[in-house]
């Protein structure tokens, strides 16, 4: 995956305006995802439960760069722009794959399985109090958006 930079200097993300309103659109789009999830069957519906968690932390991170005063519509640097906010490489790799699933999925029909769908669902736990950091203001006024997310244990 290639640097912030480079992205930038390509031209694939420009420096803009800090876009406020935008931003909150989505961090209020990507909460509903999110929420909307527990309302599908995990078993029956993986491939939607998978495809809406991963557009809610695409909306969460387009909403990060448009705080920041950056604009894009590559889903690859608004992951890696999350190296410069102090997240690990390990992390970033993770996201990259969902994002690579996920366009197999919504672009050539791939099945996604339940096990897929309840990784990304754990992996989003794991990154929702640093959303809720980075994403300040916007939610602090609201009911934090992951507070009704729960996985689904398997029954035994």
């Amino acid at each position: 995956m290639e640097s912030f930079e480079s992205y930038l200097k390509k031209g694939i993300v420009k420096k803009s305006f800090k876009d406020m309103q935008r931003a909150k659109n989505l961090v209020k789009d990507g909460r509903k995802r999110i929420l909307d999830v527990e309302l599908l069957d995990i078993e029956r519906l993986s491939k939607f439960v998978f495809e809406n968690v991963y557009d809610a932390i695409r909306d969460f991170l387009f909403a990060i760069l448009l705080i920041e005063g950056y604009k894009t519509n590559s889903h690859e640097a608004s992951i890696v722009y999350l190296l410069k906010k102090g997240f690990d490489v390990y992390t970033i790799n993770k996201l990259d794959k969902f994002r690579y699933r996920r366009n197999g999925s919504k672009y050539y029909g791939e099945e996604i399985s339940v096990e897929e769908a309840k990784d990304i669902k754990e992996f989003y736990l794991m990154l929702e109090s640093k959303f809720n950091k980075l994403l300040g203001d916007f939610i602090q006024c609201q009911v934090i958006y992951g507070k009704n997310f729960q996985i689904q244990k398997e029954r035994s």
